[in-house]
């Protein structure tokens, strides 16, 4: 065990008794790869932990690491992405030394939809053409917003479904906030977009 892998695994009590240990450990010390407490909280999704260690222990939320990737690169849920940005103002347009965005790097693994969405609002990149979604026009697009809110106001959700449960919070964040409409358009066209990924995927496999 050492601070990163505490930071990783989001056990506060261990990382903060390395940070008051003595030893010069802080929230920005770096492994040999550049790797600080910091990216490790913010990739694993800790954002308690990645709170206290900005706020309380003067960690930076944009130190880069051996490759130049700030802890937002290293983020796998939009729930992160939103409290760097939004609470610790984590500077989204750094580019790594491949001189790459979060956004970039996110959409380059196509793995997290619902992040791709956030960061693509906050980068202000407009919604990509229909053509290249399957041919979603506006009509249907209007379908699918009526269908969510249909379903976000009469529905109920499971509750051991968490991916269910995740999804909705996202989409509820999105009715309530203040771009709601460019958002959910965003949010359905990233859906779409990653369900032809997989079905070219499968489609190849078959072919395999």
């Amino acid at each position: 065990m050492n601070i990163w892998v505490a930071a990783s695994d989001g056990d506060v009590a261990v990382v903060e008794k390395y940070l008051n240990s003595g030893n010069g450990l802080t929230a920005n010390s770096k492994d040999p790869n550049g790797y600080t407490p910091v990216h490790a909280a913010a990739a694993y999704g800790h954002i308690g932990l990645l709170e206290k260690l900005c706020k309380e222990y003067g960690g930076d939320i944009n130190v880069r690491d051996s490759d130049g990737d700030t802890p937002l690169h290293h983020v796998e849920d939009a729930n992160t992405a939103r409290f760097i940005v939004e609470e610790l103002n984590g500077d989204y347009k750094l580019t790594n030394e491949e001189g790459k965005t979060a956004l970039e790097v996110f959409e380059e693994d196509s793995e997290f939809p619902e992040l791709i969405q956030y960061m693509r609002v906050k980068m202000g990149v407009p919604a990509e053409q229909d053509s290249v979604l399957g041919g979603v026009d506006g009509e249907q697009l209007q379908q699918f917003k009526e269908s969510i809110r249909y379903t976000l106001e009469n529905d109920p959700v499971d509750e051991n479904d968490t991916e269910a449960l995740e999804r909705r919070k996202v989409l509820e964040r999105i009715i309530q906030g203040e771009n709601a409409e460019q958002e959910l358009e965003n949010y359905i066209r990233e859906l779409v977009r990653s369900q032809m990924f997989e079905d070219n995927s499968e489609s190849n496999k078959r072919r395999k």
